[in-house]
């Protein structure tokens, strides 16, 4: 039985806070939110004052390199993309270019997200090698692979929702083209894990270690994974490398069936909005959480809504993560329960809140009065379908107005 909404109260005490959401949430997985991390704008912007774009582009490939840890900040709202792009080219001028290239990418996989919606969840294009088509196998969320540097990438993963780059990438080649998993799956689980789960970015991202959104598959060797920071993983490991061998060696081992293409993606776009009636409430959604976010500067009620349907499957920490955020917006009043049976309960007229992709947020406040208003764009650069199919055409695009004034040379 669907229990009533019902309004909560975060504590101020960040321990007790903790333990309310692990009590709103009881069949949320994974531990508690590490103290590695905490959600909210301080935390975002003290994060942001410590990134140094040129420390960043001389180790970012490296495991411990200068990664910016932004990425679950910008995911949830903390920051925006537009901000934090400003904020490091006006710190670091030329020296900021990688790393505003790095930036792009998240403005590169919402906007695919915009322009072809649910279509992202299946191949994009043919894939350029044979893929596997395996259920997602127990033994990787239980850690028990038996390697290593796999199975210290989960043990991240669970414990902090949050893995370096490189070693998503080394996971995803290992789980898609040595054991043949579906990717799609793959994808899925993966997301449930992060700190940062942004459908686009990850199964985009997984599209591309596959091939369905790229010219080639991606793969890695052990050389790769010691160049990079995986020496001691390999150094504890005592089984077979099954990633000992030279690129040619290993493509030749992992690609050996025929490439069967699959069916036409659809591109969906989504609807335009269509408002209607007199603003009667401000809904702040998951990719909102900032005191600072513009439509928290309107004269109107203002609610978020944790919905069982929509965070269920997400992690606790996650979970416990929008909560810090929510606890610096105390004119937002928070619900547990339905959003659908909360928003029709306290809205009097039409619902303003922020456009987004993910047509479940779409879905959950279905036949609701809402004006969806569009999000600030990085670029106003007019992007054509066959540019958002490759980030090299996209930033070839873009970059000249996201650079401008600054000397790349």
């Amino acid at each position: 039985m669907t229990q009533p909404p019902t309004r909560i109260t975060l504590a101020s005490d960040r321990y007790e806070r903790l333990a309310q959401i692990r009590d709103c949430f009881p069949q949320a997985s994974g531990p508690d939110l590490s103290p590695a991390w905490q959600g909210g704008r301080a935390s975002a912007l003290a994060r942001l004052s410590a990134v140094d774009a040129e420390d960043y582009a001389r180790s970012r490939n490296q495991l411990t390199g200068a990664a910016t840890g932004l990425s679950p900040y910008l995911r949830h709202g903390c920051l925006s993309l537009q901000e934090t792009m400003a904020d490091v080219q006006a710190r670091f001028g030329k020296h900021s270019h990688k790393l505003a290239a790095e930036l792009s990418y998240r403005d590169y996989f919402r906007q695919v997200w915009y322009r072809f919606g649910e279509a992202i969840m299946q191949p994009m294009e043919s894939p350029k090698v044979g893929l596997g088509d395996k259920p997602m196998p127990d033994f990787i969320a239980q850690g028990f692979t038996g390697l290593v540097c796999m199975d210290e990438i989960v043990r991240q993963l669970q414990q902090h929702g949050y893995v370096h780059n490189h070693a998503r990438m080394w996971f995803a080649a290992y789980v898609v083209h040595w054991l043949k998993v579906d990717w799609r799956q793959a994808a899925d689980w993966f997301e449930t894990q992060l700190l940062d789960g942004d459908t686009a970015s990850n199964h985009l991202s997984w599209q591309w270690i596959s091939s369905s959104f790229s010219s080639k598959p991606y793969i890695f060797n052990k050389e790769n994974l010691t160049k990079f920071g995986g020496e001691s993983w390999c150094q504890q490991c005592r089984v077979s490398c099954p990633f000992e061998g030279s690129y040619e060696q290993l493509y030749q081992q992992l690609f050996t069936e025929a490439v069967v293409a699959p069916p036409p993606a659809h591109h969906i776009k989504p609807p335009p909005p269509t408002p209607k009636g007199v603003a009667s409430l401000v809904w702040i959604h998951d990719e909102m959480l900032s005191p600072t976010h513009a439509l928290c500067a309107f004269n109107l009620p203002a609610v978020f809504i944790f919905d069982p349907a929509l965070y269920q499957h997400w992690p606790l920490k996650r979970l416990q993560f929008m909560a810090d955020c929510l606890a610096e917006m105390p004119g937002v009043d928070i619900w547990l329960g339905q959003t659908n049976q909360v928003l029709a309960r306290l809205a009097q007229g039409r619902i303003i809140t922020q456009n987004t992709p993910q047509q479940a947020l779409k879905q959950a406040a279905a036949g609701l009065d809402i004006e969806w208003r569009t999000e600030p764009v990085l670029t106003e650069t007019p992007l054509s379908d066959h540019q958002l199919m490759r980030f090299s055409r996209y930033w070839k695009a873009v970059e000249p107005s996201l650079t401008r004034g600054l000397c790349t040379n």
